[in-house]
């Protein structure tokens, strides 16, 4: 946009518009790259049954899940329980299967909310739901949605503490999402490495099997032989 003088020349106008619109097209870039970078942050909604009994009397098992992230990774959990009452709950635990400790346990009372966890190392974790309290042994649905990052509460207050706008809020939450996918690529290096490594072993152990197999059959053959030459011997055929 340009001012018109006396004369007919024009002069550019302030700047103020321009650095406006460009703020709004920094943010709305910024926002569908967002949007972008959290689809594969999030994956379907899990639904299952728990509670009542095994068939055998004895309270039924919980249900569990694997979780193999890198390490110090900030999951959440949406959970929805139907079911839920002040009585009738669901305690949901994070396990570290290799060293079997128990990182989080949380029980819920409520139909649904938010459950935050995070990883302790690079091994695999169970994610365990259990029904606790008053349940009289019926079966209860219960459903999840895990997905990576941080919950909207904690960019919440990290605006309203650092008095962030929400350009530099938008900033921050797509630095977390870069280093959280950066995490995600070292840690799918790692583990092709293991396995690369697994393979070349099992190929390694997988050679020796037909030479052993060979071995086994010429020490069978040369054996049949001699006793064979033995019997013949004995009976005086030869």
């Amino acid at each position: 946009a340009a001012s018109h003088l006396a004369g007919g020349a024009a002069v550019p106008s302030t700047t103020t518009g321009a650095m406006q619109l460009h703020r709004r097209a920094a943010a709305t870039l910024l926002a569908w790259l967002g949007a972008v970078l959290l689809v594969p942050a999030r994956v379907d909604a899990v639904q299952f049954v728990m509670g009542g009994d095994s068939g055998d009397g004895t309270a039924a098992v919980s249900t569990c899940f694997v979780v193999e992230e890198p390490e110090d990774t900030e999951f959440m959990i949406d959970y929805e329980f139907p079911g839920a009452s002040k009585t009738a709950g669901a305690k949901v635990t994070l396990t570290d299967s290799d060293e079997d400790k128990l990182l989080k346990v949380v029980t819920v009372n409520e139909k649904r909310g938010q459950i935050t966890f995070t990883t302790q190392s690079e091994l695999k974790h169970l994610l365990c739901v259990a029904p606790v309290g008053h349940t009289s042994g019926k079966p209860m649905v219960f459903s999840l949605q895990p997905a990576l990052g941080h919950p909207d509460s904690y960019y919440e207050d990290l605006a309203e503490k650092e008095h962030m706008d929400r350009l530099q809020l938008e900033v921050v939450r797509l630095n977390d999402q870069l280093a959280q996918i950066l995490s995600e690529v070292d840690y799918m290096k790692v583990r092709e490495v293991e396995f690369h490594e697994s393979t070349e072993a099992m190929d390694r152990n997988a050679k020796w099997w037909p030479i052993i197999q060979i071995c086994i059959l010429l020490f069978t053959g040369v054996m049949q032989v001699k006793h064979l030459k033995k019997f013949f011997q004995d009976k005086k055929l030869v």
